[in-house]
């Protein structure tokens, strides 16, 4: 059996308030806030009137009547019981929770938070968490809005306040404490977290970059002087290697800035020389006869008679065709560009002059087979002269 006064019946009745709340409640909080409570504390002793929805009453929204509960939770004129549905069980008014000062104090960080989380409204404990990170880690008010901006963005409008708490705490370390701190890191971690993110996509990895990468993401663009088109314009160079890394990278870009290769223009055009160098190696090997590919080494030695030596390709290859048949033609290679680097040498009709030149001076050695020792001891062998041969001619009838 269910027995209570009609809607109508319940408009005619009357709503005691405590003068408490008129004296000391009232004259500091919101106009709308309010009349929230008041419409919230008629409904509590008129449950005829309870299915009456507040927002539709007073001709706001949800949010705002959240916002307001909030407020008076702080208050501690109110619990919020359950947010979904909002369930809202009314207090004492001897019965604070917290002084009014401190409520009243942090009045419009706290429709400010609300704002931020809606339509997330945060408990008592969770409030006293966001004093905490005013009060104990010494950050402005607006600070702590970006914070938890931050924090959100993190983790969603469902981020736990010990995570908040710990982002205070670093920081607090960091001395980001006023809004212009904390927007100029924002603006920087945002930076970063996006470059690292457009590396990882350019290698078609689809993840949230990690802390350490976004660190070495900020080093390369702050204290190696890196912009984001010469970073991504490096990553092309890493195809040879099966897995590309942050590492990988790390020591590429370090090549490249020990090289003053900072922007992509250069780095283009470092690159396009390494390519023009590796293609030309291979082609000396195979002028040399050479079937495997050449090392990094290789390339850098061949490329350093080119570019800093200054002697020409065609001379190069037609040094290369006089080593093919060597014992081993790499380093007889090296030696005979060595040695025209000595001399001067740099085009081909240099070199072919110089090839000329060693080809009369140079006497091949003949292939002399190993002669079987028939004696207890080895005498040495030298070439006699004609002359020399004549001296000792005997006539072997004389004195007979």
């Amino acid at each position: 059996m269910i027995v209570r006064f009609s809607p109508d019946a319940a408009r005619r009745e009357m709503t005691p308030v405590d003068n408490l709340f008129f004296t000391v409640y009232m004259p500091e909080a919101d106009g709308m806030f309010v009349k929230v409570y008041l419409y919230g504390l008629m409904q509590c002793y008129h449950s005829a009137l309870s299915d009456d929805s507040i927002a539709e009453m007073l001709g706001i929204t949800e949010a705002e009547v959240r916002c307001a509960f909030v407020y008076w939770q702080a208050k501690g004129l109110v619990r919020i019981a359950s947010e979904d549905p909002l369930t809202v069980e009314y207090l004492l008014t001897e019965q604070p929770a917290l002084t009014g000062a401190t409520a009243v104090k942090y009045r419009p960080f706290v429709n400010a938070l609300n704002k931020l989380l809606s339509p997330r409204q945060l408990d008592l404990r969770e409030m006293k968490a966001m004093y905490d990170c005013i009060e104990l880690y010494s950050l402005d008010e607006a600070t702590v809005l970006e914070l938890v901006a931050y924090c959100i963005e993190q983790k969603g409008k469902r981020v736990s306040t010990n995570y908040i708490l710990a982002a205070a705490q670093t920081w607090n370390e960091a001395g980001i404490v006023t809004p212009e701190q904390a927007k100029d890191y924002l603006e920087s971690y945002r930076a970063k977290k996006h470059g690292a993110s457009e590396v990882l996509m350019r290698w078609n990895k689809r993840r949230k970059p990690t802390q350490d990468e976004m660190d070495l993401y900020d080093k390369w663009t702050k204290e190696w002087g890196f912009d984001e088109e010469a970073i991504l314009a490096v990553c092309p160079q890493l195809v040879e290697v099966g897995t590309p890394t942050f590492a990988i990278l790390n020591d590429r870009l370090e090549r490249m800035k020990d090289q003053n290769c900072t922007s992509a223009r250069d780095i283009l055009e470092q690159s396009d020389r390494e390519l023009d160098d590796r293609e030309f190696t291979k082609l000396v090997f195979a002028r040399l006869g050479k079937v495997e590919v050449p090392s990094r080494t290789d390339i850098a030695q061949i490329a350093m008679f080119r570019n800093e030596k200054e002697i020409s390709r065609d001379a190069i290859l037609l040094a290369a065709d006089e080593c093919q048949s060597a014992e081993r033609p790499f380093g007889m290679l090296k030696k005979i560009l060595i040695d025209w680097s000595a001399k001067g040498v740099r085009t081909k009709d240099e070199a072919e002059q110089a090839l000329s030149e060693r080809s009369r001076t140079v006497t091949p050695q003949k292939k002399r087979k190993k002669q079987k020792n028939y004696g207890s001891e080895n005498y040495e062998q030298r070439v006699v002269r004609m002359d020399e041969l004549e001296n000792i001619i005997v006539d072997l009838n004389e004195d007979l």
